[in-house]
């Protein structure tokens, strides 16, 4: 395992370019405000939360009465056409009954201009139907967006923290790189006088190099993190740090009940619930579609060519009846959407309820796990502090430092996992409760 983290993080620093920028502080408040602004996968879920919403009010408007005006400029011999032309202009004379010019007139222009009013009788209610169908798909299509946002800043807040860690863990490996030098050197001065034993020297040399091994590995982890933490507020190739440090993890005060109430309308659920609405709506439409159509109509002509003009005009109403083969299968399949959208809103509260229990287990756990770890590395530190007093007062042996200052290394990196995980934890409590 440690061959396996030694050789990542010599790859990941072969692959940082010579010069490369200084790394940006950030904080997680930051950070969240950023991934807002520019994650891609909010972006796209927001502008098809936006698409749903004006499709809804462009069919709410299909009720508004509808303006039409046509303008048409005709050159033309065409006998039929012709006539019609100077009848609307009002300048037939007793010269166009003349059957040779009935049969074959000169060529003439022609503008006709047409301004039209037409609004259709929402009768059955089938518009608002479709149109509220459309509000719901609207409205899950935002909720969609909603969970995006949350998925994102619980994403945004655990590479924080792992972050942050993986920075935390450098230093430690630093120091410790440092204590590791420094002990070679004593053992090499005393070696040279005769009081310590070539194989001790040996056994510093080798754990000098042990501890730069684990210091490029710490570093080539610490620059991963980084970047999954760029990765996921949408800007890759930002060179980020974590600057805020882990939060003192706090116990879990609410039961898991009470957040499972509290997240039953989390965005999924919401979602899922106005997909059944928008399918139902949409097998209603559906259904009134086999009934008549009702719509008025009101307009204008003006006709225009050589020798006159005259304008006319036109107000009725009409029933249209449409028979439509495959109705009878759009209506089934909205039904079965609806259906499906029932079936998965029922899905995704059992989810929700699923998530909280098992992340308020998993956030008492990792906070018992730091109740456990605290305090170990500073007994730790204390230990070492004491086993090298004895061994320069020749009571301990280097082994036994080389031991206890591992230990007191693993001890420190413990207690800063564990604080890191119990905050991960937390913010994972937050979002399956619905408050992140």
């Amino acid at each position: 395992m440690a061959e396996r983290r030694i050789v990542l993080g010599l790859f990941v620093l072969m692959a940082i370019p010579v010069g490369a920028a200084e790394p940006e502080p950030i904080t997680l408040q930051v950070a969240l405000q950023r991934a807002g602004a520019e994650a891609p996968a909010l972006a796209a879920a927001r502008a098809g939360a936006d698409a749903a919403e004006a499709r809804a009010e462009a069919g709410a408007r299909q009720r508004w009465p509808r303006l039409v005006a046509e303008s048409r400029l005709a050159w033309s011999d065409w006998p039929s056409m012709l006539f019609a032309q100077r009848l609307d202009a009002g300048i037939v004379a007793q010269e166009d009954f003349d059957p040779a010019r009935l049969n074959a007139p000169d060529v003439a222009w022609h503008l006709g201009t047409t301004v039209a009013v037409e609004a259709p009788v929402d009768l059955w209610g089938r518009i608002g139907t479709a149109a509220e169908a459309g509000r719901a798909a609207a409205r899950a299509a935002r909720a969609g967006s909603d969970a995006a946002l949350r998925g994102v800043r619980l994403q945004v807040t655990a590479a924080y923290w792992r972050a942050a860690l993986a920075r935390r863990a450098v230093d430690v490996a630093q120091r410790a790189l440092a204590a590791a030098r420094a002990r070679e050197s004593d053992v090499e001065k005393r070696e040279a006088q005769g009081d310590a034993l070539r194989s001790d020297l040996l056994r510093a040399k080798a754990r000098r190099r042990e501890r730069e091994a684990d210091l490029a590995a710490r570093e080539g982890d610490a620059r991963v993190a980084a970047a999954l933490l760029a990765r996921a507020i949408g800007t890759p190739g930002a060179v980020l740090q974590a600057v805020d440090e882990v939060p003192a993890p706090e116990p879990v005060a609410e039961p898991a009940e009470a957040l499972v109430a509290r997240a039953a309308e989390r965005p999924e659920v919401v979602a899922a619930r106005e997909r059944g609405e928008a399918a139902a709506g949409a097998a209603r439409a559906e259904s009134f579609a086999a009934r008549p159509e009702l719509g008025v109509a009101v307009a204008l002509r003006d006709d225009r060519r050589d020798g006159g003009s005259g304008q006319s005009f036109m107000a009725g109403a009409g029933l249209r009846w449409t028979w439509d083969a495959g109705r009878d299968k759009r209506i089934a399949a909205a039904r079965a959407d609806e259906q499906a959208a029932r079936a998965m809103e029922r899905d995704a509260r059992a989810q929700v309820e699923l998530e909280v229990r098992q992340a308020h287990a998993q956030a008492e756990a990792a906070h018992r796990r730091w109740l456990a770890a605290r305090g170990g590395a500073e007994e730790m530190r204390e230990a070492l502090r004491v086993v090298r007093e004895r061994r320069g007062a020749g009571l301990a042996t280097l082994t036994d430092e080389l031991e206890t200052e591992a230990a007191a290394i693993s001890a420190e990196l413990g207690e800063i996992a564990a604080a890191a995980d119990a905050a991960v934890a937390r913010a994972a409590l937050r979002h399956a409760a619905g408050e992140l």
